[in-house]
C-alpha cells in the first residue's frame, strides 16, 4: 500500500494568469524562476554575492593579473612565457560566461560551466606550483572556486523544491493494476 501524501490545493487558474501579467514590477534579478519565499530571498542574496565575487576575481584579477604577468616587468621572461597565465585568463572568462548564463535562469548549465572553470583554476594552481617554489599568486585566483560553490548552492536552492514536488506527484500517481486487465462482457 502506498502512503498518500496530501498536496497543497491548486492555485486558481484565473488568478495565476492575471498575476503573471501584473507581476512586471518588482525586483526579479533577470529571471522569475528563483524559488519561492525564503528560497527566493536566498537566491537573490547568493546571486548578488556571486556577482561581486565574479567582478573581483574573474574580471579584475582574472583579466588584469595575466596581463600584468605578460606585459609587466614584475616577473622574469620564463614566468611570462609559461601557459599558466593563459589558463588563468581562460578560466576567468569561463567564470564570466557562467555568471551570465546563471543570471538568465539556467542554473544547471551555469553549474556545469563553473565546474569546468573550477577545473581550469585547479590546473592554473598546479601550473603555478611547478613554476614558483614558494610564493606564487594563488591568493589572486584560488578564491574563484567560491564562485563555483555559490553556483552549486543557487542551483540546489532553486531545484530541490521542484525535485521534491515531482517526487510527491510521482508517489501519488496510482500504479496500474494487473487485475483490471480485460473486462468480460
Amino acid at each position: 500500500m502506498r502512503k498518500q501524501v496530501k498536496l497543497p490545493p491548486p492555485k486558481n487558474q484565473k488568478n495565476a494568469k492575471t498575476s503573471k501579467s501584473e507581476d512586471k514590477g518588482g525586483f526579479i534579478f533577470f529571471v522569475k524562476d528563483q524559488g519561492e519565499g525564503a528560497g527566493k530571498i536566498t537566491v537573490i542574496i547568493l546571486k548578488v554575492l556571486e556577482l561581486i565575487l565574479t567582478t573581483i576575481f574573474a574580471v579584475v584579477l582574472g583579466i588584469f593579473g595575466p596581463l600584468c604577468i605578460w606585459y609587466g616587468d614584475i616577473v622574469d621572461s620564463e614566468v611570462a612565457s609559461d601557459p599558466s597565465a593563459v589558463w588563468w585568463l581562460v578560466s576567468s572568462i569561463v567564470y564570466i560566461i557562467g555568471l551570465f548564463v546563471l543570471m538568465f535562469g539556467r542554473s544547471k548549465i551555469a553549474t556545469c560551466i563553473h565546474l569546468a572553470a573550477a577545473v581550469g583554476t585547479l590546473v592554473t594552481y598546479h601550473s603555478f606550483s611547478e613554476l614558483y617554489e614558494n610564493n606564487h599568486p594563488a591568493a589572486l585566483f584560488m578564491p574563484s572556486l567560491f564562485i563555483a560553490v555559490l553556483t552549486i548552492a543557487i542551483m540546489l536552492v532553486i531545484n530541490i523544491p521542484k525535485w521534491i514536488q515531482k517526487r510527491i506527484e510521482r508517489d501519488n500517481e496510482e500504479a496500474p493494476s494487473i487485475l483490471d486487465g480485460k473486462k468480460k462482457k
